[in-house]
């Protein structure tokens, strides 16, 4: 009965037969649209718990060394840590009341209004997660890791400070720490994550500076305003109230200040492992009042090298 009400919300041209994995990709359209950011990180499909990484960290004391033809090469190796990504859920529940059914409009109108309102709320949720999430995520956690704090655990290799050495005060932007936050990365990145206020005070520069505002196209069809070849991603769930620690070297919180950060990125050493993909699924009627669905997916950010990816902190207005 369920999968008739779909049909009905769903295909009310009845033009074809909707079946689930058809339903789920107009789920997932919802989500995409208009969300660059969601499109352009990888999704790899995962396995498991968590998703599991061998990170190495070189020998410190018996690096590669030049040697004569006689010699034989120092012995020695590096050493592993075991990283664990734990997969997290995030979902919303569609209910459609019996009123709302007989009050007078379609059926397919409500739910399929119901049903947009809802993806778009998953989508802000999800965006949230990757751009911010929270700190130390561990396998109890009801969410992961977003690159704020993947990026901050390494904050001797990837921060670069914007603001004035020992103050909390934050700085102007400048082109020359976004720069310096680009050079940070060991590879080439290929992602600025910033706040809408962030992309108004990037482009003042260019303009006060007569550099171009050149747009790339990337995954999507999507046209971005670029930074020196690297589009520029914007999310509405990065703070521009970041507070700074007394030395102005860290964030401590994201309310309280007037400082905001940019993540440099690079793709190839981060993804989204995805053990479902975003589902919806029809629930068991219980009561006469209301039908329901649930929207949900599992997965979770995976940062391989964080020496591929940096950030800029201590800039506001």
């Amino acid at each position: 009965m369920a999968r008739v009400d779909i049909l009905k919300a769903l295909d009310v041209a009845g033009a074809s037969v909707l079946v689930q994995p058809e339903i789920d990709k107009v789920i997932a359209n919802l989500v995409d649209y208009q969300n660059p950011l969601r499109q352009n990180l990888p999704r790899k499909p995962g396995s498991g718990q968590a998703w599991i990484l061998n990170r190495r960290s070189p020998s410190a004391t018996t690096p590669a060394a030049w040697v004569l033809d006689t010699e034989d090469f120092v012995e020695d190796s590096g050493t592993y840590e075991q990283v664990n990504f734990y997969y997290k859920t995030v979902g919303a529940r569609v209910r459609v009341t019996r009123k709302a059914q007989a009050i007078g409009r379609t059926y397919a109108d409500i739910l399929a209004e119901e049903i947009e309102a809802r993806a778009i709320e998953v989508r802000n949720q999800e965006d949230w997660a990757y751009t911010i999430g929270i700190e130390n995520a561990t396998a109890g956690s009801t969410c992961f890791s977003g690159l704020h704090y993947l990026i901050q655990s390494y904050d001797s290799q990837a921060q670069v400070v914007s603001c004035a050495a020992g103050t909390d005060t934050p700085g102007a932007l400048t082109l020359t720490k976004l720069d310096e936050a680009i050079d940070r990365c060991a590879g080439d990145p290929n992602m600025l994550v910033m706040s809408k206020r962030s992309r108004r005070l990037l482009l003042q520069l260019l303009q006060i500076y007569q550099r171009f505002t050149d747009r790339v196209e990337v995954r999507g069809g999507f046209k971005l305003l670029s930074y020196n070849d690297i589009p520029i991603y914007v999310s509405t769930n990065i703070p521009d109230t970041m507070a700074l620690a007394a030395d102005g070297s860290s964030v401590v919180s994201l309310t309280g200040g007037t400082s905001s950060a940019i993540y440099v990125v690079n793709t190839e050493q981060v993804w989204v492992g995805e053990l479902t993909p975003l589902h919806m699924e029809p629930l068991a009627k219980k009561s006469s009042q209301y039908d329901e669905w649930d929207i949900y997916c599992d997965e979770v950010l995976v940062m391989r090298n964080p020496l591929y990816n940096s950030m800029l902190i201590g800039f506001g207005e």
